[in-house]
């Protein structure tokens, strides 16, 4: 599966793309609102984990790298992942290259895929979590249309604290109305 916008090419992860995405998961300023930074084990699994989703029927989660063409290498991923089926509800999240922030990346690539998915997967609602402090996350959500939900007190763990984070939302009526600016 493959995406294409006016800037990026939105594709499924490949056994060659280790290199790359090993130097974005070694940089530490990839990881100030996520996980701990991870060992190069952990960046393997990962990206065998990514190549496996691919072969879900039905597929309930996607993994897509995002490139700038004409180069081919990662800069980013967005995740998209099914919460609870009953209430048709999905997720979508994103990593970006430390050199392609603040260039609108994680927007593009994230609307693109909403679209697809409130078009092609009969989805009612899509959420997105970030870290409270993540200020570039939070303007991503609100650009993509999104609406706070909530704060959820002290849900992650990282760097031997707890910290709260955001819950956004966009319901399928919204999206297509066109509300948000990102999903007409």
């Amino acid at each position: 599966m493959e995406f294409v916008t006016s800037r990026l090419r939105l594709r499924e992860f490949v056994e060659g793309d280790y290199q790359v995405l090993r130097d974005m998961d070694s940089r530490p300023e990839m990881h100030t609102y996520e996980r701990e930074l991870p060992s190069e084990e952990d960046t393997r699994n990962s990206l065998a984990e990514y190549i496996n989703n691919q072969l879900e029927t039905p597929r309930t989660t996607f993994k897509f790298a995002i490139a700038i063409p004409p180069q081919n290498d990662v800069r980013g991923l967005l995740k998209f992942s099914r919460q609870w089926e009953a209430i048709r509800e999905w997720e979508v999240g994103w990593a970006i290259h430390p050199d392609e922030w603040g260039r609108g990346v994680a927007t593009e690539a994230a609307s693109k895929v909403m679209d697809w998915a409130f078009t092609e997967l009969d989805i009612h609602r899509i959420v997105a979590f970030c870290h409270a402090g993540n200020a570039a996350s939070v303007r991503v959500t609100e650009k993509l249309g999104m609406h706070q939900d909530g704060r959820l007190r002290e849900t992650r763990w990282l760097g031997g604290q707890w910290w709260d984070e955001y819950v956004y939302s966009v319901l399928e009526r919204e999206w297509k109305n066109g509300a948000n600016g990102a999903g007409s």
